[in-house]
């Protein structure tokens, strides 16, 4: 008898904008944001359009499912919208959209929008 795969999930550490919580693998970033009280921005309600919920990772992002079609073309939208030269500073950075990234493993981000967010990047050391 052939023995089965080990199909059963692993708990993950998250920790977004300062807050820790442990999530189970291929749960959604921004659910996981919204469980922690991160308060991580979402406006569209996580469809992956407004681009509120977008995180730096700070480690782990290894550990973050690829970009979706979805996630990549609102990104490219999000730096050509007006007001787009706010957003330069953060042009070349791993960006992503947390409504669109699930975890696989141990994954640390801070959000780009609001005071929690800019106090946890400066205790990252991610300047504005």
């Amino acid at each position: 008898m052939a023995s089965e795969p080990n199909t059963t999930r692993q708990r993950v550490r998250c920790v977004i904008n300062g807050k820790e919580i442990d999530v189970w693998e291929g749960y959604r970033l921004w659910d996981a944001a919204l469980d922690a009280d991160a308060r991580l921005w979402h406006w569209c309600g996580g469809m992956g359009q407004c681009t509120t919920c977008a995180v730096i990772p700070v480690s782990g992002v290894e550990n973050l499912t690829p970009p979706t079609r979805l996630e990549k073309f609102s990104l490219k939208l999000w730096f050509a919208k007006p007001l787009a030269f706010i957003r330069q500073r953060w042009k070349g950075k791993p960006i992503r959209l947390a409504c669109q990234s699930y975890v696989k493993g141990p994954v640390e981000v801070v959000g780009l929008f609001g005071e929690t967010a800019r106090q946890a990047r400066a205790r990252c050391g991610l300047t504005d």
